[in-house]
């Protein structure tokens, strides 16, 4: 057989394959090839308000979560899950976006997200109980949004999922019953995270969600991955989860090189939090990737906090004793530059670079 002969066949093989695939289009007008505007691509992300959460969560110091997928941030009490929607939402609005804040358990006041950078009159805020309520209010919503051809334009925030009940156990509360509702909440939950799932890709809205963990009792030998409230819906549903901890830092401890001595005299030495965040699944870059954050309670998120770190284990700093030298430039002690923009913006574009190969899924080598 002639080459031009395969080559005949190879396209005749490959208008058959494509007008297979036109049957495809006419039954689901969201099917495409993945170059193609396919929902299953992120093309732009809203930024955390940190570098280093940035870079854990989509491989890049300037991405941050994704926008049309579900970013989960589960933890503790007063761990910072909050703070970090806040922050993203401030940011969304940046890139012309509103926001719809499903709110279960009194999270957000207007003063908060104002001092957090937030525009209220820009914050719908939805008051929610009801599992099953607000799954069919989140999916009407993102379902408005894609008839009224406004895709992007909506940053959706659950705060928190371990907050809600069902409407039998609301029932029960009612009627007075101390019957547990367990097994119907995670059914309704996972409901609800399938429904959102689909709708927030359709509408590309990014959707954060806060939720409660705890140690499972049960585990012979306990892990560092903890068990999140309301079943395994949201750890099925979410591109991203990012376990949240926090250890509480004082004025004179020198341990922490982000640490400011700012105060307040009431707080009696006690004036930040180091945040830490651990990604316990994610989509886009490997998982188990943690950093820490420096909260301090009168100056706010450090921007900066966890880049020296991160900066040193990938070579793009060299210490000289106890001063940093970039690129063949003695920059001093970090606690002369730390806050120092100009110098950020030297080493940024460089620990990019860095970040982009090793925070990177490879090719599989074929023999």
């Amino acid at each position: 057989m002639s080459k031009n002969s395969n080559k005949n066949e190879a396209i005749v093989e490959s208008g058959d394959i494509l007008d297979c695939f036109k049957a495809i289009d006419s039954l689901n007008p969201n099917a495409a090839f993945l170059n193609e505007n396919s929902l299953s691509n992120v093309k732009e992300w809203v930024d955390t308000g940190s570098y280093a959460l940035n870079a854990i969560i989509s491989g890049s110091l300037y991405g941050g979560i994704p926008i049309g997928r579900l970013t989960g941030f589960v933890g503790p009490e007063s761990c910072g899950k909050t703070l970090i929607c806040n922050k993203i939402m401030a940011n969304a609005q940046k890139k012309g976006m509103h926001v719809a804040y499903f709110d279960t358990e009194g999270a957000l006041d207007e003063e908060t997200a104002k001092r957090l950078g937030c525009d209220p009159s820009k914050i719908k805020h939805v008051p929610s109980e009801i599992t099953e309520n607000c799954r069919n209010q989140i999916v009407k919503f993102l379902d408005t949004i894609v008839e009224k051809k406004l895709q992007g334009k909506v940053l959706l925030v659950i705060d928190s999922l371990g907050n809600l009940i069902t409407a039998q156990e609301k029932k029960k509360i009612e009627e007075g019953s101390d019957t547990p509702d367990m097994g119907n909440r995670a059914k309704a939950l996972k409901s609800m995270m399938r429904a959102i799932t689909h709708s927030a890709a359709q509408a590309n809205c990014p959707v954060i969600f806060t939720n409660h963990i705890y140690d499972d009792p049960s585990q012979l030998h306990p892990t560092a991955i903890k068990k999140q409230a309301g079943g395994s819906g949201p750890l099925y549903m979410a591109s991203v989860i990012v376990q949240m901890a926090k250890k509480t830092e004082k004025t004179e401890d020198t341990k922490n090189k982000d640490a400011n001595t700012e105060s307040t005299f009431l707080a009696k030495g006690i004036n930040a939090l180091t945040l830490r965040a651990f990604t316990t699944k994610n989509r886009f870059v490997p998982p188990y990737l943690e950093i820490e954050m420096y909260l301090n309670f009168r100056t706010g998120l450090n921007k900066y906090s966890g880049l020296l770190e991160m900066a040193e284990g990938y070579g793009v700093l060299e210490k000289a004793g106890h001063r940093y030298v970039f690129q063949g430039e003695t920059l001093g002690f970090f606690k002369d530059w730390k806050d120092n923009e100009e110098v950020w913006d030297k080493i940024l574009p460089v620990l990019e670079s860095k970040l982009q190969s090793a925070l990177s899924f490879k090719n599989e080598t074929v023999a």
